[in-house]
């Protein structure tokens, strides 16, 4: 009797140890070059107010996302929107690969002394190649190399520049006012988009039946410190963002966010054809963008496919009507492609009162459809 209860007790301990190692890596998966620089960026527009309006529906959006589907559920969703899970992982990676060009082209090409072009696609092409090279291993030890790397990307905060740091500011170049407007989209955004998150998927159906999905809540702590250690060195200014220890974490980060979606890709329910064009486009449209367009204003729009596209999607196809329709595919597209100059304008440009039609009008849409449906049900 002894011991089976020494069994059952190495067996508990286990499935922490296992808990808290998926937590991390799902950190790992999550920590993207949004967590990694959308702060600093939402700082300059909005201040600290707008950083934690930008955090808090970014950590529960992901943190609930266990929680709320059993693991039978994100088998049967990975299965009905394979594809339109696969077009969310080559667009993450594209983003990597693009930040990785735009941030790292300057120091490469003064490195190397070469053209920043060069540069760019140096730095873009690094992280893109390295992520493959991850990709082709084992799904379990990269799962552990992700895991791995979140205490590692703790130890930046042993570098940071503690001495040069200085207060966020309340305020950035919008006005107060100006946040509330696009409010709506920043939640509708993080609550949403990790639906649609195959590396998520994965960590839900991985969970021993009849266990509780914790390793979400592992994940939301460790996320959050994530996020926590991005606000730091914004607050460090440009010696913050320019120390090698950050440089690092980043350049983790980005290349293990790459190699777990190119892996989650190879796995897919969709066709060879359909993940060979995914994988090679994210890298060629990531690469492109960072040579076409390496500024603020490009990285804003791929956040935008997290703040309209994705969440609208899941909306629809995930909270509401479960597999969508051709036609209701084609109005939801007709009602993003509507707002859609609405969302840019204000992001770039700053918000104006039309900015919430930026969410309203899809929900409208996904509304009218929720509604048809009932009423086909009911008949």
């Amino acid at each position: 009797m002894g011991q089976r209860m020494d069994m059952g007790m190495d067996m508990g301990m286990s499935m922490r140890v296992r808990t808290v190692l998926s937590g991390f890596a799902l950190a790992t998966s999550w920590t993207w070059c949004i967590g990694m620089f959308a702060p600093i960026v939402i700082g300059s527009l909005m201040g600290w107010p707008g950083i934690l309006a930008f955090a808090v529906p970014n950590v529960l959006g992901c943190a609930l996302f266990g929680y709320l589907r059993s693991a039978e559920r994100s088998r049967q969703e990975t299965r009905d929107h394979a594809l339109a899970m696969a077009v969310f992982s080559a667009a993450t990676i594209a983003y990597q690969v693009f930040f990785a060009g735009w941030q790292w082209g300057q120091p490469i090409s003064e490195a190397m002394t070469t053209t920043i072009g060069n540069g760019r696609a140096l730095g873009a092409g690094a992280v893109f190649a390295a992520a493959v090279a991850l990709a082709m291993l084992p799904r379990g030890v990269l799962w552990g190399l992700a895991a791995l790397a979140y205490p590692v990307s703790l130890l930046t905060f042993a570098f940071l520049p503690w001495g040069s740091m200085h207060a966020v500011q309340t305020q950035g170049e919008w006005q107060p006012a100006q946040m509330w407007l696009v409010l709506p989209t920043i939640v509708f955004g993080f609550m949403l988009s990790p639906n649609l998150d195959l590396t998520f998927h994965r960590a839900r159906q991985e969970v021993a039946a009849g266990q509780k999905p914790h390793n979400f809540a592992v994940f939301g702590v460790t996320f959050a410190s994530m996020l926590v250690l991005t606000c730091c060195y914004l607050a460090a200014g440009a010696g913050g963002l320019n120390n090698p220890a950050v440089r690092t974490h980043m350049a983790v980060q980005l290349t293990l966010t790459s190699a777990l979606h190119l892996s989650e890709l190879r796995l897919a329910r969709i066709t060879s054809n359909q993940r060979i064009v995914l994988g090679v486009g994210a890298g060629l449209v990531g690469l492109g963008a960072s040579l076409y367009d390496p500024s603020r204003e490009m990285y804003l729009r791929f956040l935008g496919l997290y703040g309209l596209l994705f969440p609208a999607y899941a909306a629809l196809a995930l909270r509401t009507i479960g597999k969508p329709t051709l036609g209701a595919l084609i109005a939801l597209a007709v009602a993003l492609a509507a707002v859609t100059p609405i969302l840019d304008h204000a992001f770039i440009e700053g918000p104006t009162l039309s900015a919430p039609l930026a969410v309203i009008v899809p929900l409208a849409a996904i509304a009218l459809f929720a509604r048809r449906g009932r009423a086909a049900n009911d008949a």
